[in-house]
């Protein structure tokens, strides 16, 4: 391969410690691989050699490149994976078997408020313990809906309840392990240690790093422009100070873009010089394509006028012949994809979305279709069994056993699920009272659908009488999730055309979208967290808005980091889209006067 004179500085860099910049698109993986080639193509041992990703899916692409190279003998892994061995080979085991259950966490948790946000307690303390804070200790800021008082009373009974049950958690393989290695010096140490995505490391990590490298010889590859890890506590401080925190290091640039066209590059540097353009190593990214490539603005009212126009340009490009799994649509948050989702199926164009961020998968879109699929037909097993697996209103508190029950029932009267459950005569008093509350307002829905009453009405009669919201307000433990998901049963009215249930239901229920395995060559939807590290001919980056987008509750500057990383998966062309105006990444990446 042919390197450019940054590469070959890179990979030819032996002894001490050194940091690489390399800006998106710059062949930082080639650089990698090839430093460890020459590193041993030089004497070194490959036992010798550590390289630690962030991620098991790079650490597995590594492991077969390097395989392909002839290395099997060097160790490549998550810091997480790393620790997990050192811990296991000195008899120190977590498992699945000792680590601490959700349940668990939640019971404990409900001891103190019966109304415990568990999500939110959670990421409060795995945020302290990666920036290595104790019980007594004082704690690094995190917003919350809880004060320091009552995180300290979750923390301190989490930990007495850990140490009671010999209990592990995820965090515990990086703590565990650093006490280790500080009280046995020198007892797992490699010589030459590579990192990648160094600017998503936290204090721990930092810490693991000064005692499994020993010798020095740190090799980090990091761009702090990209780091959008900063909520779960990584601290771009410790990659943008590498030559501050290790003796001699020496700082080299990886800026040639390789994959963009130079307006997406040039527009990307104006956008994230006005944040990092102070930074003493600080460079602008260098496009060596030499086409100029598409950067485009559009501005929409709503989220339903943005999806109707992103997916008619979607269509153009594929009648066009471009390849599908060369479009990709990225947002900042899950709900920024229903209405984009919406038209891409009702248009029957194939996409690819994970499971459990497709709109039509979430458990209470899917509970709510189960609704209106009772009402065209209330003998529909299926649909029954959606509805009842919910356990809302008015059916929480029916048990798997009861369940089970009525479904043999059903089997041995050659009836439907609903029949029998109307039908079953072992209830207590509540159940039975229940249970005459569901068929009566099952019963109340069919009489509005028979007398043509609105389907969008119907919806909104399923969600009240239901009690949906509440439904979703009690499974979502944070408060940000339980109203998109409320928004999100709303939201499916306006997917609705006419009248036609019996249709509508045909649309919703196809598998277009939804399918086990990913489709490999669909329109890809992704979170940009999601597309990191990925690239596309065509992106379409959508939903920029003010509070939404940089969001009111995130760290502007990891926000504008995130914005940079959605505007340089495009190889070729980039749509950004803007609902209303004035917005401030717009405004800022477009130079527009407000």
């Amino acid at each position: 391969m042919k390197f450019n004179d940054q590469q070959k500085a890179a990979i030819e860099f032996k002894t001490g410690a050194c940091g690489v910049i390399a800006s998106a698109g710059s062949g930082k993986s080639t650089v990698l691989i090839n430093r460890v080639d020459n590193l041993i193509s030089n004497g070194v041992d490959e036992t010798e050699i550590l390289i630690i990703t962030f991620t098991r899916n790079t650490a597995d692409e590594l492991k077969r490149k390097l395989a392909k190279m002839g290395y099997e003998n060097i160790t490549v892994g998550t810091f997480h994976s790393v620790c997990g061995r050192i811990l296991a080979k000195e008899g120190r085991m977590i498992t699945p078997n000792n680590m601490v259950k959700e349940w668990q966490v939640e019971n404990w948790f409900k001891s103190i408020d019966k109304g415990a946000k568990t999500d939110d307690i959670m990421s409060y303390i795995s945020y302290q313990k990666n920036y290595m804070r104790g019980v007594e200790d004082e704690f690094v800021y995190k917003e919350s809906i809880y004060t320091d008082t009552e995180m300290r009373a979750f923390y301190q009974l989490y930990e007495n309840n850990k140490t009671k049950g010999g209990l592990y958690d995820f965090d515990d393989y990086l703590l565990e392990c650093y006490s280790f290695l500080k009280n046995n010096k020198g007892s797992h140490t490699y010589e030459y240690v590579l990192v990648d995505e160094h600017q998503d490391s936290n204090l721990v990590q930092n810490k693991l790093l000064e005692e499994l490298c020993e010798s020095g010889n740190l090799f980090c590859v990091f761009d702090m422009k990209q780091a959008i890890y900063g909520f779960r506590g990584s601290d771009t401080r410790f990659c943008m100070n590498f030559d501050q925190d290790w003796d001699n290091a020496k700082m080299l640039h990886l800026d040639t873009n390789y994959r963009s066209s130079r307006k997406v590059v040039n527009m990307a540097n104006g956008f994230i010089r006005q944040y990092y353009g102070k930074y003493k190593h600080y460079s602008d990214a260098i496009a060596h394509k030499t086409d100029e490539g598409t950067v485009e603005l559009n501005t929409y009212l709503t989220r339903e006028e943005e999806a109707i126009n992103v997916v008619d340009e979607i269509q153009d490009k594929l009648k066009d012949g471009v390849e599908p799994k060369e479009i990709a649509v990225l947002y900042r948050l899950n709900t920024n994809a229903d209405y984009v989702e919406n038209e891409l199926r009702r248009r029957g164009i194939e996409y690819d979305i994970a499971n459990d961020s497709s709109f039509f998968k979430r458990k209470e879109i899917a509970g709510l279709i189960g609704y209106l699929r009772l009402i065209l037909n209330p003998h529909d097993d299926e649909a029954f069994e959606t509805v009842f697996k919910m356990r809302n209103y008015p059916l929480m508190y029916f048990s798997n056993k009861l369940y089970d029950e009525i479904k043999a029932c059903s089997g041995k009267h050659n009836e439907s699920l609903f029949e029998s459950l109307i039908n079953y005569n072992k209830y207590t008093k509540m159940q039975r009272k229940n249970v005459s509350d569901f068929e009566d307002t099952l019963n109340r829905l069919r009489l509005q659908y028979s007398k043509d009453t609105p389907m969008t009405q119907i919806i909104q009669n399923i969600i009240r009488g239901f009690q949906l919201e509440r439904y979703v307000e009690e499974k979502y433990k944070s408060d940000d999730e339980a109203k998109e998901r409320i928004k999100s049963l709303h939201t499916l009215k306006s997917f609705v055309r006419g009248n036609d249930l019996e249709k509508f239901l045909s649309y919703v229920s196809s598998n277009q979208g939804n399918k086990k395995k990913s489709n490999k060559n669909a329109i890809k939807l992704m979170t940009i967290h999601a597309s990191k590290g990925l690239e596309f001919e065509t992106v379409y980056l959508i939903g920029v808005e003010d509070t939404k987008f940089p969001h009111e509750k995130g760290d502007l500057l990891e926000e504008a980091r995130l914005f940079y990383v959605g505007a340089t998966r495009s190889k070729d062309e980039l749509y950004v889209s803007q609902i209303g105006v004035g917005n401030k990444f717009i405004v800022e990446y477009f130079n527009k006067v407000q």
